[in-house]
């Protein structure tokens, strides 16, 4: 007697595959969205954990961090007002508020360097630049690794150092009507090119001021070193004025999701997320703006002293 053996047909298996395919490209979105929402709550944790620490610096030194020492960066108007470097101890914000961020013996050699040009690095030093802080990186756009640096800093720092995703803020400002590479500050933000900013400085109030956010970048050039506004490593070069561009942003520009070719990201907030970009308050709160808001509130964040309070949930 035969016995009878049953099998898939061609037909049969091709419309299987299908079937599998199209469960695939039906699941695959979902699953990138949760992981970008995932992303999105661990870059907003980071954000936190940076304005609990600049709290805690601000409680020891009566102080928020910011300046060190930087010179005036390029296409930045200050208002016009005469500039004379003084003479600030310690490094960036950045290596400032690493003390309080369970880096302390990593900040005190970046600040050291960063602040004081005229100290040559040692190996000891190299190797902490090249160290990379995840607390300073969002994961959306990029991991916590060294990425290539171009001169000045190369000569400086060897050809690799640590990066930041985040950028403290400078100020509101506006931009020139002739070149729309430069841009005029309005008014004084929780950085200030000179000086630190006190508590008592900020007349807009703590929650209705930008402390550190998102920073903007061209999407081509997230680990290739030379796009303008993040060639700096974490550690600074206080002789360089394209320092700051790699970690100062102003309220000036519509904050944007990153593009490639984008000349003008060295000044403006914005990030890789499709939701919109993450800014810390100065009083700790953290909240996701959208790439639409208002110009108005944006500029009104920026600043400490521009008298204006704007209510964020109108």
């Amino acid at each position: 007697m035969q016995t009878k053996r049953s099998a898939f047909t061609l037909i049969e298996l091709l419309v299987v595959l299908a079937i599998i395919g199209i469960l695939i490209a039906l699941l695959l979105p979902g699953v990138q969205a949760i992981r970008e929402a995932a992303r999105l709550t661990q870059c907003r944790n980071h954000l936190r954990q940076i304005a609990l620490a600049s709290q805690n610096y601000e409680s020891v030194f009566r102080t928020l961090p910011g300046y060190s020492g930087e010179r005036p960066p390029f296409f930045v108007d200050f208002q016009g007002d005469s500039w004379e470097q003084p003479d600030l101890a310690g490094g960036n914000w950045m290596t400032q508020v690493m003390l309080y961020m369970e880096q302390a013996d990593l900040a005190p050699p970046l600040a050291e360097f960063g602040a004081d040009p005229t100290i040559t690095p040692n190996d000891r030093v190299i190797q902490h630049v090249r160290a990379p802080v995840a607390t300073f990186h969002c994961p959306t756009r990029r991991d916590p690794n060294p990425y290539p640096l171009v001169e000045p800093f190369s000569g400086r720092y060897g050809s690799r150092g640590g990066r930041t995703d985040y950028a403290i803020c400078g100020g509101s400002a506006e931009e020139d009507p002739h070149d729309d590479r430069l841009i005029h500050i309005k008014d004084e933000g929780a950085w200030q090119l000179g000086k630190r900013t006190p508590f008592a400085r900020i007349f807009d109030g703590l929650s209705h001021t930008y402390l550190v956010g998102e920073k903007a970048m061209d999407s081509l050039k997230y680990e290739t070193g030379d796009d303008f506004g993040d060639r700096s490593p974490i550690a600074g070069h206080t002789g360089s004025r394209a320092t700051t561009h790699s970690y100062v942003r102003y309220a000036a520009r519509q904050p944007f999701q990153d593009e490639p070719r984008s000349c003008l990201s060295c000044h403006d907030f914005g990030s890789a997320h499709f939701a919109g970009w993450n800014v810390a308050f100065v009083d700790g709160a953290v909240r996701l703006m959208t790439f639409t808001q208002d110009l108005k509130l944006h500029h009104a964040s920026g600043s400490i002293d521009g008298r204006e309070i704007i209510d964020y949930d109108h």
